[in-house]
């Protein structure tokens, strides 16, 4: 997979399984967007083009309600059960 966005002007390419971002050596980045929650408890965000994973043990406990504008810092991951790459979420908050 490649997939390039665009975070404040500049470009992040996003390879197979590991994240390049040029003219930097940055792992997380930062997102904002509108969470869906599903009913086993998992979310999405769309962001830029991309949607992030946002796990349930993220959302347990919080006051993060479906629909609600969110924010938070994503990776590069890898999907297992669907064999591709993704994007998940690695802290977030409303």
């Amino acid at each position: 997979m490649l997939k390039n966005i665009y975070l404040d002007g500049e470009k992040i390419t996003f390879m197979k399984n590991k994240t390049k971002k040029l003219d930097a050596e940055k792992e997380t980045f930062p997102f904002t967007g509108k969470i869906i929650i599903a009913e086993n408890g998992y979310g999405f965000v769309k962001f830029n083009g991309v949607t992030i994973f946002v796990p349930a043990d993220l959302l347990s406990g919080g006051n993060i309600t479906n629909k609600s504008i969110v924010r938070g810092e994503f990776v590069s991951s890898f999907d297992k059960k669907r064999n591709q790459d993704g994007f998940k979420a690695v802290s977030i908050e409303s």
